[in-house]
């Protein structure tokens, strides 16, 4: 429901309706561990990759872009994209 921007009771709401059992509270913070531990391990390669590329210095030149799902200071979703100046590496 998130990504319609919607929360916890919209979906409650929505499986009430429908006649579904509501939907598990542990499923977001099983979801939310994943993600985490996807992000910091991909984190964690390109870092090993952008350090190997510049020969073991870990003195690197990126580009850094951000965006917001909403505007304002209202949002719970956005995006970060580094890249690194000399190879292009994301």
């Amino acid at each position: 429901m998130r990504c319609i921007g919607k929360g916890a009771e919209s979906a409650v709401m929505f499986c009430g309706i429908m006649n579904l059992p509501p939907p598990p509270t542990k499923f977001n913070n099983n979801l939310l561990q994943a993600a985490r531990e996807t992000c910091e391990e991909s984190m964690a390669e390109a870092v090993h990759e952008a350090v190997e590329e510049n020969e073991g210095g870990r003195d690197i030149a990126v580009a850094v872009d951000g965006s917001w799902q909403k505007r304002g200071f209202s949002s719970n979703n956005g995006v970060v994209t580094v890249t690194s100046v000399d190879t292009g590496l994301r």
